[in-house]
This record gives structure tokens, C-alpha cells and sequence, in this order.
């Protein structure tokens, strides 16, 4: 009878684990979601590649969900992780920002990257791809100095140039 009772509740245990896990809904969809985005910002291939393996799992609505993001609690966790990290700054919605908001953001990116802030230590920890090393960081800076040259440039001049376009290369 005890065995019974122990394998019943197990099945049962299991049963709910799996329905929690498939339904989980985080933002921009359910986990697995990875629609390209038309607003994407506009970089050079190196420093785009750069981004999207160090930032677009929390900057973008084109997050490669990992397997712990799949069970709960640790789901709610990494979806709160990157609704946080999306309304911050999404990559995936760049070109909808108002310059302005564009010049704050890649300030913003230009004092996280150099601080090493951003990735997060917990977040390199499990993604060793996300580490960026002295030479990409050095990179990934002095793109984002160029686009906001750029961008000061253009408001200044009363140009139209978006910064993070394709001619801050």
C-alpha cells in the first residue's frame, strides 16, 4: 500500500512539474520565443556578433531561454531577470527610440561595458560566452564612443544620422 501511495504521489509530483514547465509564459512569450526583430540596432558584424552573444539574452526579445529557465522557481526568477533587462534597453526595439533616448542608452552601455558591470558576474558564471575579453571590450567600447560622437554630431548639426546606425561603423 505504501508503494502504491509513494508511486501515485510521484506520477502525480511529475505530472504537475511537466504541465508548470510547458506553460511557463515569460516576456515577449512563451520560453523557446525567438523572433527576430525588425528594430534591431545597426552595428558592424563584430561588434553585432558581440552583442548578441553577450546581450541579447536579456536586452532583446530574442532571448535564448537556458534550461533552468524552464523550472520553477528559478524560472520566475530569469524572467523577471530579463523583463528588467528589456525595459532597460532592447536591443530589438532600437529603432523605435527617440534619439535622445538612444544618446542615454549608449551612455549608459559605455559606462556598464567599462565598468564591467554588464554581463552581470552571476549571469558569466553559467554563460562563459557572454565573458568579454580586454580586446572585445575594448571593441565594444570605443563602437559605443563612436556612435555617440556620431549622435552629438547629428544633433548638433540637425542631421537625421540615428546613432547605432549603419554609418557609425
Amino acid at each position: 500500500m505504501k508503494n502504491t501511495t509513494f508511486a501515485a504521489a510521484t506520477a502525480l509530483s511529475l505530472l504537475a512539474a511537466g504541465l508548470a514547465v510547458s506553460s511557463i509564459k515569460t516576456p515577449g512569450g512563451v520560453l523557446g520565443d525567438a523572433a527576430a526583430a525588425p528594430g534591431d540596432i545597426d552595428a558592424p558584424p563584430q561588434i553585432a556578433a558581440l552583442l548578441h552573444r553577450a546581450c541579447y539574452d536579456c536586452h532583446s526579445n530574442r532571448t535564448r531561454w537556458p534550461w533552468y529557465g524552464r523550472v520553477a522557481p528559478v524560472s520566475w526568477l530569469v524572467a523577471r531577470d530579463v523583463a528588467h533587462g528589456r525595459r532597460e534597453l532592447n536591443f530589438s526595439e532600437w529603432r523605435t527610440y527617440y534619439p535622445q533616448t538612444r544618446m542615454r542608452k549608449l551612455q549608459w552601455m559605455e559606462r556598464v561595458v567599462s565598468e564591467r558591470v554588464m554581463p552581470p558576474w552571476d549571469y558569466r558564471l553559467m554563460h562563459r560566452q557572454a565573458r568579454l575579453s580586454d580586446a572585445e571590450q575594448v571593441a565594444l567600447t570605443q563602437w559605443i564612443q563612436s556612435a555617440i560622437a556620431e549622435a552629438q554630431q547629428s544633433r548638433a548639426g540637425g542631421g537625421a544620422v540615428a546613432a547605432g546606425s549603419s554609418r557609425s561603423r
